[in-house]
């Protein structure tokens, strides 16, 4: 007989039960990421990838452990390894889709030891190894206890509700990346009329040094124009950063070494033309 891979064959829950469980430590993941935020930085961020009190991937994680280990909970070793394996692997996969989908850095371990890729890093596997090992020892059992005596229809309700908010969330979210990304490509057009300019500027600037200093008036008209192209960029430059999204901005906020590297590109270009004009 075929074995059966249904999710509640696999976990050996309901599909209410999952969908609690997602509900709860999202709510909880979101907590623990505004607390870390708050020791950290010393003031509320809303931390996390969409705008509502909870973070997904936190949800995600924890089912995917208390499903997957809960045949060697009682062995804390085997518990704590299976733990770090598995939300190390999470972490990665959805750092690496992330960035493939919206071509951004959300997080970075680059300067952590022992990192792979900078989705993930030893000290952070061992802490959520830690965690797993306390929220199925300690806390799952307590959840699941509410998640039985809650009122199923009162449960029913309020999950309905908790996902049309989460799905409605993450196509506001997703349609404001998209937005920006439209306008990263704007930037990207406008980067590369400024590499043409500055290169067209270093020529002038740097080229022909002795012939230059007989061509003192017309290098100094050429040199207003080139002024000229400059403002009008860097106008147009600021013009599109200004139009940010809300949506961005928290993200922003929320994710401090997301990387933009067309913008910081365009900076560079920008920068770079400047002081050769002002060299001259």
């Amino acid at each position: 007989m075929a074995k059966n891979w249904a999710i509640e064959e696999v976990f050996r829950i309901s599909y209410y039960e999952i969908l609690c469980f997602f509900l709860i430590y999202s709510f909880f993941g979101w907590c623990l990421e505004v607390v870390y935020q708050a020791i950290e930085h010393g003031k509320f961020i809303n931390r996390g990838f969409l705008n509502g009190p909870y973070c997904p991937i936190y949800g995600f994680g924890v089912i995917i452990v208390t499903g997957a280990l809960d045949p060697i909970k009682s062995n804390a070793v085997l518990l704590f390894f299976g733990s770090v394996i598995l939300t190390s692997i999470l972490e990665f996969i959805t750092g690496f889709v992330l960035e493939k989908i919206f071509h951004m850095h959300w997080w970075d371990y680059s300067e952590e030891k022992f990192n792979l890729s900078g989705y993930i890093c030893l000290k952070f596997s061992l802490l959520w190894g830690v965690a797993c090992l306390v929220v199925v020892r300690i806390i799952h059992p307590t959840v699941t206890v509410f998640v039985d005596k809650f009122p199923s229809t009162a449960g029913i309700i309020i999950i309905s509700v908790y996902m049309i908010g989460v799905a409605s969330d993450m196509i506001v979210t997703v349609l404001a990346i998209i937005h920006f990304k439209r306008r990263i490509i704007l930037l990207e057009n406008i980067s590369s009329q400024m590499r043409k300019l500055s290169d067209k500027t270093g020529e002038m600037i740097f080229d022909k040094v002795e012939g230059a200093m007989n061509r003192k008036e017309e290098l100094s008209v050429k040199n207003a124009e080139l002024r000229k192209k400059y403002e009008d960029l860097k106008e147009r430059y600021k013009a599109v950063l200004e139009k940010r999204e809300r949506s961005i901005r928290r993200i922003q906020r929320s994710f401090p070494k997301l990387s933009f590297d067309s913008l910081r590109s365009f900076r560079e270009q920008l920068d770079e033309l400047k002081d050769k004009i002002n060299k001259k």
